[in-house]
């Protein structure tokens, strides 16, 4: 009979820390905000000739 009581509490101990695990697995992350420094010339756009010449400049 010991043998028995010994299993299902190994059973409960496996499917609590599972059931843990799963729960951290799908707990959603907390929000992370980073400022990146962006210089002014890289924020224009870029026009069709300079673009050409990007292109052209690779072969």
């Amino acid at each position: 009979m010991k043998i028995h009581r010994v299993r299902r509490i190994v059973a409960l101990m496996i499917l609590l820390i599972s059931l843990a695990l799963l729960i951290w697995g799908i707990w959603p992350y907390a929000p992370e905000f980073r400022n990146v420094p962006i210089s002014p010339a890289d924020m224009q756009l870029s026009t069709p000739g300079s673009f050409l010449l990007d292109v052209l400049g690779w072969i």
